[in-house]
């Protein structure tokens, strides 16, 4: 399953505001659970990296794997650690 960001791809035009990445990440969340998946990975690139990122957060019991490319938009960055 490929679902569309809100706004964009094969999504219709949104009715309302407040589509950021906890929102969209949440209704992803609840789609996989009524389409009966108990575990699941996610891959987002772009704008799609933070809401990968968020669906790790709001989903965790379900999320197995994520892969994330580009930026992310979420409210914290990705971090690399220097040694």
């Amino acid at each position: 399953m490929i679902p569309s960001l809100p706004g964009f791809g094969f999504s219709g035009p949104l009715t309302d505001s407040g589509w950021n990445t906890r929102r969209t990440a949440t209704t992803w969340a609840e789609l996989m659970r009524r389409l009966g998946y108990g575990r699941y990975g996610a891959q987002g690139g772009d704008l799609g990296a933070g809401i990968t990122r968020e669906l790790g957060v709001v989903d965790p019991e379900h999320v197995v794997a994520l892969h994330v490319n580009g930026g992310t938009t979420s409210r914290a960055p990705l971090r690399t650690t220097r040694r």
